[in-house]
């Protein structure tokens, strides 16, 4: 029983050691895609009544930390993303020789996202790739919104909003070497969950991203 008692603390020791000299705290710089998936008021064509919104790049730093035997890990990021839209109307001017006039359309917009989640871990696969899986809740600030004609007689802005959303994302830490990773994430968005008003339609968008993890202590 005693022979039990040392092996057991034994063994306990060396693994608090080692997770203890494990990198605990990471910071990662990168960006990727923003697609954004709906509504349809703000995925439809402009000349359809919606806003043209696709896909764009966004860019943004991730911070992580460790904690000792536990598979979760807290998690903060703040993201930057662009929204744009374009579409191109033809109009018949009923003026000599019935010239065709095209005019382009634009929407713009921004949304800086300030997320704070946690990450849990599965079991490692061999050769350093670590899966897990997210839940983030993000407070999304939507910039001011642009709708511009370019034909040099309208343009129209509107202030911006703030909301809240919602995060849901697999991801996994690819080892490069022991003191730098590469942090691959798929997540889908709810951009703006909480806080909508009355008759605002919901955006939804899945980010694909990747960033440089650099681990430190």
């Amino acid at each position: 029983m005693k022979k039990f008692t040392i092996a057991t603390f034994v063994l306990f020791a060396v693994m608090l050691s080692s997770t203890t000299n494990a990198q605990l705290f990471s910071l990662g710089v990168g960006g990727g895609l923003t697609n954004v998936v709906g509504s349809e008021d703000f995925t439809n064509k402009i000349s359809e009544d919606g806003l043209g919104y696709s896909t764009e790049w966004n860019m943004g730093v991730i911070a992580k930390l460790g904690l000792p035997l536990v598979p979760i890990t807290p998690r903060a990021f703040v993201l930057y993303h662009t929204l744009n839209g374009s579409d191109l109307s033809t109009e018949e001017l009923l003026t000599k020789g019935n010239a065709i006039n095209q005019t382009e359309t634009t929407t713009s917009q921004s949304i800086l996202s300030v997320g704070l989640g946690v990450q849990y871990g599965f079991i490692p696969i061999p050769a350093g790739i670590d899966p897990y899986l997210a839940i983030d809740l993000m407070y999304n600030n939507f910039g001011e919104f642009k709708f511009t004609k370019w034909d040099g007689e309208f343009e129209q802005t509107s202030e911006g909003v703030s909301r809240f959303g919602l995060g849901l994302g697999v991801g996994a830490e690819i080892s490069i070497i022991p003191v730098l990773n590469i942090d691959l994430l798929v997540s889908y968005q709810m951009m703006n969950l909480i806080g909508k008003e009355d008759g605002e339609s919901s955006l939804s968008t899945l980010t694909v991203d990747a960033f440089l993890l650099f681990s430190f202590l």
